[in-house]
């Protein structure tokens, strides 16, 4: 199982237009944290604590709820 977690978050970080990330998004029943988390990670690159500090969660819930999305978005790549 890791290694699908390990292949989906390559295959997001290699999406290049944010229009291909919102269209998997949309393909997806994840919460509008999730995505928001998604979005800033990989396409803003912004690390767990900082996603975390804005949006009111703790970087350790941020990372867990990254796992969590990663499995959902694995059926969808």
């Amino acid at each position: 199982m890791e290694q699908s977690r390990k292949e989906t978050r390559r295959k997001l970080r290699d999406i290049e237009l944010s229009d291909d990330f919102e269209r998997l998004l949309g393909q997806c029943t994840l919460s509008e944290t999730d995505k928001r988390l998604l979005r800033m990670h990989y396409l803003e690159q912004k690390d767990f604590r900082f996603i975390g500090d804005a949006l009111g969660y703790s970087e350790k819930t941020m990372q867990q709820r990254h796992k969590a999305a990663l499995r959902k978005l694995s059926a969808a790549l």
